[in-house]
C-alpha cells in the first residue's frame, strides 16, 4: 500500500483488542508510593545519629573533654538532654510544616492535578536533602541549625503531600467498588517501603559512613522526581468541569467538609447531617488510640524487659512487615468478600457491569503524545451502595473495636516475647485508615474528593501529633508508679470512644451523597 501525507504513522484496527500495559498506571502509583516511603525512611535513624554527633561536637567546642571519660565521650547527660531538645525543635518544625503542606498539596491537586502535586513533593525534598548533606559537612551547632531551618522545605514538599497525592490518584484511577481495597494496598506499599528504608538506611550507614544514607536518598529522590514526571499518568484537575462558584475556595475547605450541615430531607424540609462529623471524629480517635502503640512497644521493651536497640528494631520491622502483608493481600479480599455478602449477590450488579463495559479508565489516564489534550475523570457513583459498600463502614467500626480489644490484652505482658507476639498480631486489626478513606468518599460527590482526602489526612495528622503528647505524659506518669504496661488499657479506652462515634454513622441513601 502506497503512503502519502494523510497516511497515519501507526496503523490501528478497531477490531483488534486493546493491548494492556505491562506496567499500568495504577501499578506505577503503587511503585512510586513504595519508592517514596522507602526514600523518606532511609535517613530516619541516620538523622538522629547525626544530631547526636553534631551536638556532641558543639558541646566540646566550649567544654573540655574529661580526662577520665571511658568509651563514648558523647554518653553524658548534658549532651543527651541537649540532643533531645534539638531533635524536638526539628520534629516540631517538621510536623507544623507538614500540616501546612497538606493544605497546599490539596489546593495544588485541585488546581493542577495529582501528577504536578507528586512531582512537587519529590523536587523540594531533594533540595532539602542536599542542604542536610551540606550541614553535616559543617557539623557542630551550625549544622544543626541548617537542618532545622531546612525542614521548612516540608511546606512545599514532603511525606504527607506525596501520600495525599497518591490517595487522590487511587480515588480517580480505581473503580468505585474497588476504592477501599485500593487504599489498603496503597497503605501496605507505604508500610513495606518504610520497613525496607529503616533497615537499608542503617545498613548503608554501617558499611559506608554517616553521609552515605543521605547521598543515596538524594539519588532516590532525583530518580523519583524523573519517574513521577515521565511515567505517572496525567489526570486533569476537577476544576475544569466544576461550576465557577465551586472553583473558589479556601485552604480550610477540607476541614469545613466535616462540619455538621443542613441537607434536604424532602417535602421542603431540612435536617442536620452529622455523618461526616461523626466519621471524622471516629477517624481521629482511631489514630489517637493506635498511633502511640508502636512507640509504647519499644519503650516497654526497653524499660521493662531490657530490649537492646537491635531487638526493638526487629520488633518494629516485624509489625510493619505484617501490617504491609495484611493490607496488601488480606484486606482487599476481606473487603471483596464482605461486599458480596452484604449485597447477597456474588455476580456483578447491573451498575458495576455497565462500568466494566466502559474502556479501562486507567489506560485512558495515560498522557498523550503532548499535554495539549486535557483528560477528564469519568464521573463515578459517589454512593456505592449497589456494590455493598455498607460493609466498609461495618469493617471500620469493628476493626477499631478489635484493635482496642487486642491492645488491651498487651497490658497483660509479663515477658519480652509477649511484645513480639503483640507486634505480629496487632496489625491484623489494622485497615481502619484505609476503610475510613473509602467510606468518606461514599459521602461526597466527585468534585469534593480532593477536599475529602485532604480533610482525612489532616485529621489523622492532628491525631498523630496529639497522641505523642497525651500518651507520652500518661506513659511517664504510669512509669513513675511502676505500671507502664497500663498505657495499653488507656489506648484501648480511646479506641472504644472512636467505635462509639462510628456506631452513629449511617450510609447515605442510594443515589444521594452527604453534600447535595
Amino acid at each position: 500500500m502506497s503512503s502519502d501525507e494523510s497516511t497515519p504513522l501507526l496503523e490501528t484496527s478497531s477490531s483488534s483488542p486493546a493491548r494492556r500495559s505491562w506496567f499500568p498506571p495504577l501499578a506505577r502509583v503503587y511503585f512510586t508510593s513504595f519508592l517514596l516511603s522507602l526514600t523518606f525512611a532511609f535517613t530516619q535513624t541516620s538523622l538522629i545519629y547525626a544530631f547526636r554527633t553534631m551536638t556532641c561536637d558543639a558541646y566540646y567546642a566550649t567544654h573540655s573533654v574529661p580526662s577520665l571519660v571511658e568509651g563514648d565521650r558523647c554518653s553524658i547527660g548534658a549532651i543527651e538532654a541537649r540532643t533531645a531538645n534539638e531533635i524536638a525543635i526539628m520534629s516540631t518544625t517538621t510536623t507544623s510544616c507538614t500540616i501546612i503542606n497538606l493544605f497546599i498539596t490539596g489546593y495544588w491537586i485541585k488546581r493542577f492535578g495529582p501528577k504536578a502535586a507528586m512531582f512537587q513533593q519529590t523536587a523540594w525534598a531533594a533540595m532539602r536533602n542536599l542542604c542536610q548533606i551540606y550541614a553535616q559537612t559543617l557539623g557542630g551547632q551550625t549544622g544543626i541549625r541548617i537542618i532545622q531551618v531546612t525542614q521548612l522545605f516540608n511546606i512545599m514538599g514532603g511525606a504527607g503531600g506525596y501520600q495525599l497525592a497518591a490517595n487522590n490518584y487511587l480515588a480517580i484511577l480505581v473503580p468505585a467498588a474497588e476504592r477501599t481495597s485500593g487504599f489498603g494496598v496503597l497503605t501496605g506499599m507505604t508500610m513495606l517501603g518504610s520497613a525496607t528504608g529503616y533497615s537499608a538506611g542503617g545498613t548503608v550507614q554501617y558499611f559506608f559512613g554517616a553521609l552515605a544514607p543521605f547521598e543515596v536518598t538524594f539519588c532516590l529522590l532525583v530518580f523519583s522526581t524523573i519517574f513521577a514526571a515521565g511515567f505517572l499518568p496525567y489526570v486533569a484537575p476537577d476544576h475544569h468541569d466544576a461550576p465557577t462558584e465551586k472553583r473558589r475556595g479556601s485552604f480550610l475547605d477540607p476541614l469545613k467538609l466535616f462540619l455538621p450541615k443542613r441537607v434536604d430531607a424532602g417535602a421542603g424540609r431540612k435536617r442536620w447531617d452529622f455523618n461526616l462529623t461523626l466519621l471524622g471524629a471516629g477517624a481521629f480517635f482511631s489514630v489517637l488510640a493506635t498511633g502511640y502503640v508502636p512507640l509504647a512497644l519499644q519503650l516497654v521493651g526497653t524499660n521493662v524487659f531490657g530490649f537492646l536497640p537491635a531487638e526493638s528494631g526487629y520488633m518494629l520491622s516485624l509489625t510493619l512487615l505484617v501490617k504491609s502483608m495484611f493490607l496488601s493481600i488480606l484486606f482487599p479480599r476481606i473487603i471483596s468478600a464482605g461486599r458480596r455478602f452484604i449485597s447477597h449477590n456474588p455476580s456483578l450488579p447491573p451498575a458495576e457491569a455497565a462500568e466494566e463495559d466502559r474502556p479501562d479508565f486507567a489506560e485512558e489516564a495515560d498522557p498523550p503524545a503532548t499535554d495539549q489534550v486535557a483528560q477528564h475523570d469519568a464521573p463515578r457513583a459517589a454512593a456505592d451502595v449497589p456494590h455493598g459498600s455498607k460493609f466498609d463502614l461495618y469493617f471500620l467500626r469493628w476493626s477499631i473495636f478489635l484493635d482496642g480489644l487486642l491492645t488491651a490484652c498487651v497490658a497483660l505482658s509479663t515477658h519480652g516475647w509477649h511484645l513480639y507476639v503483640a507486634a505480629a498480631v496487632l496489625p491484623f486489626a489494622s485497615g481502619t485508615g484505609s476503610a475510613a478513606k473509602g467510606v468518606t468518599l461514599d459521602f461526597v460527590p466527585p468534585d469534593h474528593r480532593a477536599d475529602a482526602l485532604s480533610g482525612i489526612a489532616l485529621i489523622e495528622k492532628l491525631a498523630a501529633i496529639s497522641t505523642v503528647g497525651i500518651f507520652g505524659a500518661i506513659f511517664a506518669a504510669l512509669s513513675q508508679v511502676g505500671k507502664p504496661t497500663l498505657v495499653y488499657l488507656c489506648n484501648a479506652a480511646v479506641a472504644m470512644i472512636g467505635f462509639i462515634f462510628l456506631c452513629f454513622v449511617h450510609m447515605p441513601r442510594e443515589g444521594r451523597v452527604a453534600l447535595a
